[in-house]
C-alpha cells in the first residue's frame, strides 16, 4: 500500500511540476528587477573578462544560460570576444611630466638672470613644447629655439644641450627685457627679432599668437611654481 501511494505521488508530481516550473519562469520573466540583476551581473563578468580574469568567461556563460532559461533577451555584447582595452592617452599628464623634467635647469637660469621661473618655462613651452631636439622651419634649435647665429653670439656651443640652451635663452630674454623695458616688447624681439621693435614695424601675426601663448602659459605656471 505504501509503495502504491509513493508511485501515485510520483505520477501526480510529473504532471504538476511542469506547470509550476512554467509559472515560476513566467513570473521571473515578468520581474524587471531580476532581469536587471542578471544584466548587471553579466556586465560585471564581461568587465572582469576584459581585464583578463580567467574565470569570468565561465561565469558569464552561466548567466547567459540563466537568462535564456527565463526567456530574457540576451545582450549582444555578452557573446563578443574579449577586446584589448586601450589605455587613454593623458595629454596633460604627459605634458606635465615633460615640463617638470627641466625645472631644475629653469630654476638655475632664473637665479642667474633674475627672471621669474614661470616666464622661462612659458617661453620654453611656447617655443618647443619641451622637445629638446626641436628644429623650426627657419632653423631655430633646442628648447628655447635659438638661431645658430644667435647661439654663437651668446656662447651656446650646443643648442641641443638642455642646460646650455635654457641658460642661453634666458640670457637673451633678460637682455631684451633690459633693452626694451616691457615683457611684450621683449617677446616680440625674442620671437621676431629686435629689429621689429627698434623700427616699430607691425607685429607679425605669428608673433601676436606667440605672445598670447607665452602670457597664457606664464599665468598657468606662475600658479604652479
Amino acid at each position: 500500500m505504501g509503495l502504491l501511494r509513493f508511485c501515485s505521488l510520483i505520477v501526480i508530481s510529473s504532471f504538476i511540476w511542469p506547470f509550476v516550473y512554467v509559472e515560476k519562469v513566467h513570473s521571473e520573466q515578468k520581474n524587471p528587477f531580476y532581469n536587471d540583476f542578471l544584466v548587471q551581473r553579466m556586465m560585471i563578468a564581461k568587465i572582469r573578462e576584459l581585464r583578463g580574469d580567467a574565470t569570468a568567461r565561465t561565469l558569464l556563460q552561466g548567466l547567459v544560460k540563466e537568462a535564456e532559461r527565463i526567456g530574457m533577451k540576451i545582450p549582444a555584447w555578452s557573446h563578443s570576444r574579449p577586446l584589448k582595452v586601450s589605455v587613454k592617452y593623458d595629454f596633460h599628464a604627459d605634458r606635465r611630466k615633460d615640463s617638470e623634467r627641466y625645472d631644475p635647469l629653469i630654476y638655475k637660469a632664473s637665479r642667474v638672470y633674475e627672471l621669474p621661473p614661470a616666464l622661462i618655462k612659458a617661453v620654453v613651452h611656447a617655443e618647443s613644447a619641451f622637445v629638446k631636439d626641436a628644429v623650426s622651419k627657419k632653423g631655430a634649435q633646442g628648447l628655447m629655439q635659438l638661431m645658430p647665429d644667435t647661439a654663437n653670439e651668446i656662447d651656446v656651443l650646443n643648442p641641443f644641450d638642455p642646460k646650455a640652451n635654457i641658460l642661453g635663452g634666458s640670457r637673451l630674454l633678460k637682455k631684451y627685457l633690459t633693452d626694451f623695458g616691457s615683457l611684450k616688447q621683449a617677446l616680440i624681439a625674442y620671437n621676431a627679432g629686435p629689429d621689429w621693435v627698434r623700427k616699430k614695424k607691425g607685429i607679425p601675426r605669428e608673433t601676436r599668437r606667440y605672445i598670447r601663448n607665452v602670457i597664457r602659459y606664464y599665468r598657468m605656471y606662475r600658479r604652479e611654481m
